[in-house]
């Protein structure tokens, strides 16, 4: 006995195991995100939908009634999103599905903050981002009354959105496609990671604008999974446009350029693990003081036990993430895309007295010159819990001046690990206390 609490007991505290572990308790368990203290669909969003709502609650019925592409470059400039940003994805693999095909993809675009996706004739999907839920899911529908929201919160997107690490979270998928976009039955698909081979990649998504070739699933369609993988798949298909495949004056551009595909591969996964890290250390959170008293600990006294375990597995993740660790090599001859994504993703960068900034592209081994992902300067990043978030900037900090390093900084040459330093010093507000000691 410690504290008048079995050992066995306050173990399965540490652990952050309360409750009876009935039949019923294990499915609640399944999605945490429906539980305190983020009950994600029982909660009022605090996000850039819920801004936009509550200033054109008044021209929500003429903004409805807008023609559709007049709409969506509305809801680009409002969401801060590039048009260049714009990718084609076939694959009926969304929750308009029934109106995907090759001859008309779904649209997407994204910025550091939000991402966008258009079905032509169907409604517009919004993915933005809350500072206690992670990402939240929308719905412009063109044909909602005037009584609803302008952008109406979606819990049919969970439907698909919920199964990454029990948390609601974003899905860049890689199908093997039919002649109609429908997923080959019993081939499966996969969620794209960093380590993904370009050559599993995009299978179901339009690529164009490559100059030099290399292997890639995308602007293809089979009959068989052998048409994608083995000795006899189809050679890929490189396009330099989308003209003659879909008809593209139904779109903003003609291109699904392999640039914005690369970074929208890299964001959606930073993202998610940021969300996950959000939720996780939240919940840790609200059940320590539950067991600090159980352990007859001093109000004040700061996080310990499966709080603290937490804490250190979320920071790693996140440190993986954002220093672009285990990625997929690149082609040889490294890549060369139209270049319009690139100055459009270029006009928000964060220089330092020596004009290097995060976003400055390699693009010949490696998407990020120093790789940092810029979305350590995003809301999804900076409102993380206090707690976590200086322990993820403080370990950054003596990882990025270790020598030798250690291993999970060992991927990055001396040169660049004190450049990013540098940069982030620089430019990155909100500094812990004791950065660069």
């Amino acid at each position: 006995m410690i504290s008048g609490v079995p050992i066995a007991l306050r173990f399965l505290l540490l652990l952050g195991l309360t409750g009876t572990l009935t039949p019923a308790a294990r499915a609640q368990q399944a999605e945490p995100f429906e539980e305190p203290p983020i009950n994600y669909s029982a909660t009022q969003t605090n996000d850039r939908a819920t801004a936009i709502n509550a200033a054109f609650r008044a021209r929500a019925d003429e903004i409805r009634s807008l023609p559709a592409k007049k709409r969506l470059q509305w809801l680009l400039d409002e969401l801060g999103i590039p048009v260049e940003s714009q990718l084609f994805v076939f694959s009926k693999t969304s929750l308009q599905r029934d109106l995907i095909n090759p001859e008309t993809p779904r649209v997407l675009y994204f910025s550091d903050e939000a991402y966008v996706g258009w079905s032509v004739t169907g409604s517009f999907e919004i993915s933005v981002f809350d500072a206690k839920l992670g990402t939240t899911f929308y719905l412009l529908d063109q044909h909602a009354t005037k009584d609803e929201p302008l952008l109406e919160r979606s819990s049919d997107c969970l439907l698909c959105h919920s199964r990454h690490e029990h948390t609601p979270s974003l899905r860049t998928r890689s199908v093997f496609p039919d002649a109609n976009g429908e997923p080959l039955s019993g081939s499966g698909g996969s969620n794209i990671a960093p380590s993904t081979p370009l050559a599993e990649r995009w299978g179901g998504w339009y690529v164009t604008g490559t100059k030099a070739p290399f292997e890639h699933r995308g602007n293809l369609t089979g009959r068989k999974v052998d048409d994608f993988e083995g000795p006899s798949a189809l050679p890929t298909r490189n396009l330099t446009s989308l003209e003659g495949v879909v008809d593209t004056r139904r779109y903003l551009l003609k291109t699904s350029d392999v640039l914005p595909l690369l970074m929208h591969d890299h964001q959606v996964h930073v993202h998610n693990v940021l969300s996950t890290a959000n939720q996780d250390a939240r919940i840790a959170l609200h059940r320590w003081p539950a067991m600090r008293a159980i352990l007859g600990l001093p109000k004040d006294a700061p996080p310990q036990g499966s709080c603290l375990v937490v804490f250190d597995s979320q920071a790693e993740k996140i440190l993986d993430a954002l220093l672009c660790r285990d990625e997929a090599a690149w082609p040889a001859e490294g890549f060369q895309s139209d270049g319009v994504f690139a100055a459009a993703y270029a006009k928000t960068r964060k220089p330092d007295a020596k004009g290097r900034s995060l976003r400055d592209l390699d693009l010949r081994t490696r998407l990020f010159r120093y790789r940092c992902s810029p979305l350590i300067y995003s809301q999804s990043f900076a409102t993380l819990p206090k707690e976590l978030h200086d322990i993820v900037l403080l370990r950054l900090s003596s990882g990025l001046r270790a020598f030798p390093p250690s291993p999970s900084f060992g991927h990055l040459a001396e040169d660049e690990r004190v450049a990013i330093h540098e940069i982030l010093t620089a430019t990155l507000p909100d500094l812990p206390k004791g950065w660069g000691k």
